[in-house]
């Protein structure tokens, strides 16, 4: 595996995850509970999506770095999970 694919997985997977914070950032601004819903479905998804594509990437090259990349990914999904728990209790 060359370092090219490698750099392109470790974009790829944190491209997703900030697109999927800042889509439930954006739906939280909103105020809507009906759009904060599937802003949210929508970000576990792409957070689930971005999680299986750093494990097979860790499995490909077993790096650190993509232990860290995700811890990350665990630690934004805890923060938004938390977030949408709180607002509807």
């Amino acid at each position: 595996m060359n370092s090219q694919d490698t750099r392109h997985g470790i974009m790829i997977t944190l491209g997703g995850t900030l697109i999927g914070a800042l889509l439930y950032i954006f739906a939280l601004s909103l105020d809507n509970h009906f759009v904060i819903i599937t802003n949210y479905i929508i970000a576990m998804i792409l957070y689930t999506c971005s999680f299986l594509a750093a494990f097979q990437q860790y499995k490909k090259m077993s790096s650190h770095l993509m232990i860290y990349i995700l811890i990350l990914i665990t630690i934004v999904l805890a923060i938004s999970t938390y977030s949408f728990v709180s607002i509807f209790l």
